[in-house]
């Protein structure tokens, strides 16, 4: 490799839209380039082209800010396969908007979201606690009833038992 954009060590301080490789000769098809975070995540490069003796890509989304690992595998003219790597920095501001430019208006819109939200909850916190009240009743409703069959027939069996034994005792 002669030569790159960006280049081995470089600190890149704009977005990067594409990226270039440039070899001492003729390239063929099957050279290929991938790109790495700092991370060790693959970055998506999109429409890697050969044209003579350079390599270039385009990159799907902007590269996040730290270092960057390029791993290139080429097959030169005379069809013998070389790999390389190098990596550069991307250094891009970070830009905050101060909070006084949020106007008046964005200030009221993010309040009456907030608040919205909140009704919201209230809401589903109120369905859902009636939903649990009732159920809860019914528990308590179902669990009498079930309970109300099994005594009368305890009541009848220590009727007939009782009678049972007063007959005997008469004999």
């Amino acid at each position: 490799m002669e030569s790159s954009s960006p280049g081995d060590g470089e600190v890149v301080k704009e977005e990067l839209k594409e990226i270039t490789l440039t070899f001492g000769g003729k390239l063929e098809q099957g050279s290929t380039f991938t790109v790495q975070n700092s991370g060790g995540e693959q970055v998506a490069v999109e429409n890697i082209t050969i044209a003579d003796n350079q390599l270039v890509g385009t990159l799907s989304s902007p590269l996040e800010n730290g270092q960057h690992y390029v791993k290139w595998d080429i097959i030169g003219a005379d069809g013998h396969p070389i790999s390389g790597n190098f990596s550069f920095t991307v250094e891009l501001p970070v830009s905050e908007a101060p909070a006084e430019e949020t106007t008046q208006e964005e200030q009221v819109e993010k309040q009456d979201d907030t608040n919205e939200e909140v009704q919201s909850n209230v809401e589903e916190t109120d369905v859902e606690t009636t939903n649990e009240e009732k159920t809860e009743e019914a528990g308590q409703s179902n669990g009498s009833s079930d309970a109300m069959p099994i005594i009368i027939g305890v009541l009848i069996v220590i009727i007939l038992v009782s009678a049972f034994f007063m007959l005997r005792r008469k004999k």
